[in-house]
């Protein structure tokens, strides 16, 4: 199931540095890369496998949502799904969004 996500009354930008805020005060577990391309993240997995998760900042009228738009999940990552769903989730509702 594609993740999502809610800030509200913000903008891409906000949104954009509150989640950077975050992810610098809690750290990326070593096994991760996370990259930005314009308002799209990108966390790669490399290790035991290749698996990638996209997620992007869209403009919802005075909200932001942060919407998965690609899951590609290595056979040998499919047993941790859950943890990373939940690390994700996590960092968004410390950053202030609220699941969608």
């Amino acid at each position: 199931m594609a993740m999502c996500w809610t800030f509200k009354n913000t903008n891409a930008v906000d949104a954009k540095t509150i989640l950077q805020r975050e992810l610098q005060a809690i750290g990326v577990p070593s096994f991760a890369n996370v990259s930005w391309e314009q308002d799209t993240m990108l966390v790669k997995i490399d290790k035991g496998g290749k698996s990638e998760f996209k997620l992007t900042l869209q403009s919802n009228g005075s909200d932001v949502k942060f919407v998965e738009t690609k899951r590609e999940i290595a056979l040998f990552h499919k047993p941790f799904i859950g943890k990373v769903e939940s690390f994700v989730d996590s960092i968004l509702t410390k950053a202030g969004a609220a699941k969608a």
